[in-house]
Parts: structure tokens; C-alpha cells; sequence
């Protein structure tokens, strides 16, 4: 009979990590197929541009954004259910800076989709108003900062968190959290100088969920057995 209970009280606890790591997958594969897709618009000289060009890179962009809403509500989730693993063991204090973090991320993630839609809804009102080159620098300079500057390091602030809280908590493996560490501090440093770091986040979560998801089924197999 206690075996029973204790079965049933574990469970909760087994499938919640479960979905958080599936959640952070969904996450992962969504944003790195996004910043595969905005790479692809690709600006030199704006007088160089033509309709033809603005128009394949419209139907880019848009799959892309198609899909962000779906990897902030995926993100939204992951966190949420990392919070629920780590329990009573979490430490306050990082714990708000690391559930914090969070939303601002997924506000960021918003504003820069918003902020793409909106450089190619003017293209698009061109027809009957006249195409302002300098208003689309000011949009690409614009969807580059938020990108640079302030994802990349306020999801730098949200790994170091979460490196402090797994620390505490020794559940993940040293070499996970050191490059946890150093990867965050690399965001809040250096955010942006290297372009191709932008993968390295989503990237990094995929990491953690496809390790939350062996180490649940491990802990599966240990209470059913």
C-alpha cells in the first residue's frame, strides 16, 4: 500500500518534466527555423533592391512569423515546468530573476516579430504611398537591435539564473552547468558580435530538454521498477 502511494505521488512529478522538455524541444526546432529564415533576407544596399527581391523575402519572413507565437507559448511552458521540477529546492532570488527573465524574453521575441511584419506591411502599402528607403534602414536597424542587444542578453541573465538555480539543486551534470555559465556570460558580454551565436540559445535549451527527458525516463524506469 505504501509503494502504491508513493507511485501515485511521484507521477505528478514525472510528467510534468516531461512535458517541459518537449515544450523546450518544440522551442528549440521553432526559433532555429526562424533565424535560419530571417537569415535568408539578406541586406546590401537598399537602392539596390528590387520588388521581385522584397517579394520572395515577404513570403520568407512570413513563415517564419507564422510560427513565433507558437515557440513564445512553447518557451512560456519550458520555463514553467523547469520551475515546477526544481520545487521547494529553488532559490528565491534566482528564481524570480530566472521566471522574469522568461517573460521578457518572450516579450522581446513578440516586439521583433511585430517589428518585422511591420518593414514589410509598408513595403506592401508602397502602392499608395511612396517607398521611403530611409524607413526601411530604420526597420532592419531596428529588428538587428532588438535581436543583438537585448534578446540575446536578457536570455544570457536567464541561462545564468537557471545555471544557479541547477547548481544548488545538483541535478544536472557539472560540465552542463559550467557551459551554462559560459554561455550566459558570452551572451551578456558579447551579445551580437558574432552572428551566427544567435543559434547558440535555442540550441542550449534543446540541450536541457533533450537531458530532462532522459533523465524522467530514467527516473520512471527506477519507480516502476
Amino acid at each position: 500500500m505504501t509503494t502504491i502511494n508513493k507511485v501515485s505521488e511521484t507521477e505528478p512529478r514525472l510528467k510534468s518534466p516531461r512535458s517541459g522538455a518537449l515544450a523546450g524541444i518544440v522551442f528549440a526546432i521553432l526559433t532555429m527555423m526562424q533565424l535560419f529564415l530571417f537569415r535568408q533576407v539578406k541586406i546590401g544596399d537598399l537602392a539596390e533592391v528590387t520588388p521581385a527581391m522584397f517579394d520572395e523575402w515577404a513570403n520568407i519572413v512570413s513563415i517564419a512569423l507564422g510560427s513565433i507565437s507558437f515557440a513564445g507559448i512553447a518557451f512560456l511552458w519550458f520555463t514553467g515546468v523547469i520551475r515546477d521540477w526544481l520545487g521547494d529546492q529553488e532559490d528565491r532570488f534566482f528564481a524570480t530573476i530566472f521566471f522574469g527573465s522568461g517573460i521578457i524574453f518572450v516579450v522581446l521575441m513578440f516586439i521583433y516579430s511585430a517589428a518585422w511584419a511591420s518593414v514589410f506591411a509598408t513595403y506592401a502599402m508602397s502602392d499608395v504611398l511612396e517607398l521611403d528607403l530611409d524607413v526601411l534602414v530604420y526597420g532592419f536597424s531596428f529588428v538587428d537591435e532588438i535581436l543583438n542587444n537585448y534578446i540575446l542578453r536578457v536570455a544570457g541573465v536567464y541561462m545564468s539564473s537557471i545555471g544557479s538555480l541547477l547548481r544548488k539543486i545538483d541535478r544536472v551534470p557539472r560540465w552542463l552547468t559550467i557551459l551554462t555559465y559560459i554561455l550566459a556570460f558570452g551572451f551578456i558580454i558579447f551579445a551580437g558580435q558574432i552572428r551566427e551565436s544567435r543559434f547558440l540559445f535555442p540550441l542550449w535549451v534543446l540541450l536541457l530538454s533533450v537531458y530532462i527527458l532522459i533523465l524522467n525516463f530514467r527516473n520512471q524506469a527506477e519507480v516502476q521498477s
